[in-house]
């Protein structure tokens, strides 16, 4: 495993660009992130966490901007507004995605779980190497790892991991968007009154 410094952007790019899988700080805990468009590097990521493509736990794609999001993902004023209000943020859209996007890992279903993370050092990384696909750093059934050392202790077979702690903040507040109205699906740190 190879120790990444937050000052070193390029060793981090590296690693992924290379179909590794980095341990990544965010505002809330560790992540496990892979080149959106990497198919064995995603493979790679759904093995480690024995997770199968239908298993309806999906990966949540990490973009660096708003304007980024609506290459992905179909999004009304509606959307739009509430992204650019509350993200960078502890919230992840499911919004439908959209069409024409193809990718090894969104071609499996008709949405996308999205989310622009409040925390310095990812959004530079993710301006450098383009949207990555996430998930929480922790073994099946465990509790995320909120360090680098704790991560590198549990999880030792990932290609990287970036040196310090996560916020510690709770996990992301989901809220799928797809349906005719807003419907929570998991209530994190961030508390959404209106959806308008």
């Amino acid at each position: 495993m190879r120790s990444v410094s937050q000052k070193n952007i390029k060793n981090a790019k590296d690693i992924l660009n290379k179909g590794g899988i980095l341990g990544v700080p965010t505002e809330t805990v560790y992540g496990l992130a892979v080149k959106a468009d990497n198919v064995q590097a995603i493979k790679k990521l759904l093995n480690l966490k024995n997770r199968a493509v239908g298993s309806g736990k999906v990966l949540t794609m990490m973009v660096a901007d708003v304007d980024e999001m609506r290459k992905y993902a179909t999004m009304t004023w509606q959307t739009t507004n509430l992204a650019r209000r509350y993200f960078p943020g502890e919230l992840t859209m499911i919004l439908p995605k959209r069409k024409g996007f193809l990718n090894p890992y969104f071609n499996n279903f008709d949405t996308i779980g999205i989310r622009i993370p409040e925390h310095d050092y990812m959004l530079a990384l993710l301006q450098e190497t383009g949207p990555l696909l996430v998930t929480s750093a922790n073994p099946r059934g465990e509790a995320p790892c909120r360090t680098s050392d704790e991560l590198i202790a549990r999880i030792p077979t990932i290609d990287g991991v970036v040196n310090g702690k996560a916020g510690g903040n709770l996990p992301s507040t989901i809220i799928d968007f797809t349906g005719a109205e807003p419907r929570p699906v998991r209530q994190g740190g961030l508390l959404i009154v209106q959806y308008r």
